[in-house]
């Protein structure tokens, strides 16, 4: 349910950990929600920028934990374009 203060003020919503499935570089991802404000938001992998999408107010954090782990240094953008 909305109340004032939701719909005023963003609140912490999810915090987790995440593995990018393309180059399995793994990071922490902070989302914060507002009542009433939420979109699509996207994040990005912070070692190969694959774009993630989550329901937020605004982008949500993104903190590295662990290397990719492919062995390649390509992004995934690059890899798409090559294809």
């Amino acid at each position: 349910m909305m109340s004032d203060w939701t719909a005023r003020n963003p609140y912490p919503a999810g915090d987790y950990t995440e593995t990018c499935d393309f180059c399995g570089c793994k990071f922490r991802v902070q989302v914060s929600k507002q009542d009433g404000h939420n979109e699509s938001e996207e994040y990005y992998c912070p070692d190969c920028r694959k774009e993630f999408r989550v329901r937020a107010s605004m982008t949500p954090q993104v903190t590295k934990i662990n290397d990719r782990t492919d062995g390649r240094t390509i992004r995934y953008n690059e890899h798409h374009k090559v294809q």
